[in-house]
């Protein structure tokens, strides 16, 4: 719960974020090459920008709706029934197109293990599915609802997310080379995080082994943070043309590791290039923007990923985009094919059998 200080503070909080908009929206005719391109963009990372770096984890949890009301809200739009599973350790799965179907996607989102998804996500995982079954392809994605930190911290959300997988490959009895993993951000770092359980066991969390030694599908990696407090002193970082701040990093880390020390599944890029050498996937697409603040960190990932992982690696760099921009665009009204999303659907569907 809020202290009354902290809810008195949405006040001149949001008395911020309302400058930053008017300013924004003054300065859209003379925004210099390093912002978004598009108007809405551009006034959308702004007041995004100010709201994450102003207000607090819990501030910003108080005010927005938990991952499943906003699936449950979107999938009613679509005039379909919400389909949601129980899981173990408190998380639940969200389906998204058939469960039934041949193929399956377990996908984390993003939001710096403190923000819930919003309905950017489910609009682009719908994208997914509906391009899947236009190639032909059986696709339903089953995406994770897991405790926001600081309520909970560090390994809570990684046990959650080897649930979500444990669910489809056990309970549901789907072979491994028919499921992929997908996340974005903090979501990435879970991909990498599960990744590392499967063949490196995590020692407070429950084993988990594919059958017949086998391997998945595939999986994405969209701007994945897997430094959560990364160096970039020797770095130049413009973040005019992305939705976040460098603020953000330490307190949203720090906030999902709590009091435990950070190993390799928190901190992917720490990992020596062996880490990597046996994970059970066939290939690995990681997504990144151009105008990203973490592009050092995911170029940096991605170099090392392709020293050590013995099957395939994609790297997509979106021009003149954003962090998760797939996602983020679609929620702030942007319904553009963005160079990352494209990619993703195109490997996702290049990764699938057909019906």
């Amino acid at each position: 719960m809020l202290t009354v200080a902290q809810k008195l503070d949405y006040i001149p909080a949001l008395a911020s974020v309302a400058l930053t908009f008017v300013w924004a929206l003054l300065t859209l005719a003379f925004r210099a090459p390093e912002h978004p391109t598009h108007w809405l963009l551009h006034i959308g990372y702004a007041v995004f920008r100010k709201l994450t770096a102003r207000l607090s984890a819990a501030q910003m949890q108080y005010v927005l709706p938990a991952s499943n009301l906003v699936y449950n809200h979107y999938i009613r739009s679509v005039r379909q029934k919400p389909l949601t599973v129980q899981l173990d350790h408190g998380a639940m799965g969200h389906w998204i197109g058939d469960p039934d179907a041949k193929n399956i996607l377990v996908w984390y989102h993003g939001g710096g293990f403190a923000l819930p998804a919003n309905v950017g996500y489910f609009k682009f995982f719908a994208k997914i599915v509906n391009d899947c079954k236009r190639n032909g392809q059986s696709l339903a994605i089953f995406a994770l609802t897991y405790t926001l930190a600081p309520v909970a911290t560090y390994p809570t959300q990684l046990r959650q997310a080897v649930e979500a997988l444990r669910y489809i490959l056990v309970e549901k009895r789907h072979s491994p080379a028919n499921v992929l993993l997908g996340g974005d951000s903090a979501g990435g770092n879970l991909v990498g995080g599960v990744l590392s359980h499967l063949t490196h066991t995590h020692p407070a969390i429950e084993p988990l082994k594919l059958a017949d030694d086998g391997a998945l599908a595939g999986a994405v990696m969209i701007a994945p943070w897997t430094s959560l407090q990364p160096d970039l002193s020797n770095r130049v970082v413009d973040s005019r043309g992305d939705l976040i701040t460098p603020v953000v990093g330490p307190l949203w880390g720090t906030g999902y590791v709590g009091s435990a020390p950070k190993d390799f599944y928190t901190d992917l890029s720490d990992a020596p290039v062996e880490w990597f050498s046996k994970f059970p996937v066939r290939k690995i697409l990681v997504c990144g923007g151009e105008r990203e603040i973490l592009l050092p960190v995911i170029e940096d990932f991605v170099e090392k990923l392709r020293k050590g992982f013995r099957g395939e690696v994609e790297f997509c760099i979106g021009k003149g985009e954003g962090h998760v921009a797939p996602v983020y665009n679609l929620y702030l009204g942007d319904k553009r094919e963005t160079q990352q999303g494209a990619r993703v659907k195109e490997v996702i569907c290049g990764l699938l059998e057909k019906m």
